[in-house]
C-alpha cells in the first residue's frame, strides 16, 4: 500500500484574521479513535481540548479524528431562528487551492439553495468557512465537494464506507452521524452487503453530537483500502426529527 499523501500537511494552530470565532471563545473537547486492524482493538487515546485534534487523521493508524466542540452561543441562536427547511441537498465544488472569494461564494450558494441569505447568518457562515478552511489546510491539493443537506428520513441507514479520500462532517441540527470502532465491524459482511445486524459484531454504534466535527478516512485515502471508517446516518424516519448537516469530500 502507498504511504499517506505528502499533501496532507500539518495544520497550523494559528487562526487567520478572516475567522469570526477565535478558538479560545469555544468550549471544546477532542478525541481521536484508533483504527483497529483485523483481530485487534487498540485502546482509545485520551481526549484533548483543541480543534487541532483533527490533525490526528494524519496518523496512519487512525480512520477518524473527532473534535467534540460546543457551538458558540451566537451560532446556536442563529440556528434556533432558522425557518423550517425543506428536505434537500445543496451542493457546490471547489478547485484545488481555491481562493477566499471562491470559498465564500461557494458557502453563500449552499445557503441560497436553501432559501437563506449568508448576510443574515454571519455566525453560521463564518463557521462553515472555518471548517472549509481547516479541511483545505489538510488537503490543499484536492478538489473539494461541499454539501449542505436537510434530511428527515433514513438516508444512508445502512453501515457503509465512503468511496472518498477524506470526509469532514458536522451536524448542526438533529442527531449526528453514527460510527463503529473497527473492532465492531465484520468487514466480510460489510463487503457482502449483508444487513446491519450482520455487520455489527457487538455493542452499539457511537454517535456524534450536534456541533461535533468528524474527519473520516474513506476507501480512497492513500494506504487505507479496506479500512475506511464504517458509519451511517442515524435512523430518524417518523420521529419528527430533522437533520441539518454540512459535509466536505476530498
Amino acid at each position: 500500500m502507498n504511504a499517506p499523501s505528502a499533501s496532507l500537511r500539518q495544520v497550523s494552530p494559528s487562526v487567520q484574521s478572516a475567522r469570526v470565532f477565535p478558538e479560545q471563545q469555544m468550549q471544546t473537547h477532542t478525541h481521536t479513535l484508533p483504527l483497529a486492524h483485523k483481530g485487534t482493538t487498540p485502546p482509545g487515546s485520551p481526549p484533548g481540548r483543541e480543534p487541532t485534534a483533527l490533525t490526528g487523521i494524519q496518523d496512519p493508524a487512525r480512520n477518524l479524528a473527532l473534535w467534540r466542540r460546543n457551538l458558540d452561543p451566537e451560532l446556536v441562536a442563529e440556528l434556533a431562528r432558522l425557518p423550517r427547511l425543506a428536505a434537500q441537498s445543496a451542493r457546490a465544488r471547489l478547485a484545488p487551492a481555491a481562493d477566499w472569494d471562491a470559498r465564500r461564494r461557494a458557502v453563500a450558494a449552499l445557503l441560497a439553495d436553501h432559501g437563506l441569505d449568508a448576510l443574515d447568518l454571519p455566525a453560521w457562515t463564518a463557521d462553515l468557512l472555518d471548517l472549509l478552511e481547516r479541511f483545505l489546510r489538510l488537503a490543499p491539493d484536492w478538489p473539494v465537494k461541499l454539501r449542505l443537506e436537510v434530511v428527515n428520513d433514513d438516508a444512508c441507514r445502512r453501515f457503509h464506507v465512503d468511496r472518498t479520500r477524506l470526509r469532514l462532517i458536522c451536524t448542526y441540527r438533529g442527531p449526528g452521524t453514527e460510527w463503529l470502532d473497527d473492532g465492531q465491524v465484520d468487514r466480510e459482511a460489510l463487503m457482502g452487503h449483508l444487513p446491519n445486524e450482520s455487520i455489527l459484531r457487538h455493542g452499539h454504534p457511537a454517535r456524534m453530537e450536534a456541533g461535533w466535527v468528524g474527519l473520516m478516512k474513506g476507501e480512497l485515502f492513500p494506504g487505507n483500502q479496506g479500512l475506511g471508517l464504517v458509519h451511517r446516518s442515524p435512523p430518524i424516519l417518523d420521529t419528527g426529527e430533522t437533520r441539518v448537516l454540512f459535509c466536505l469530500d476530498g
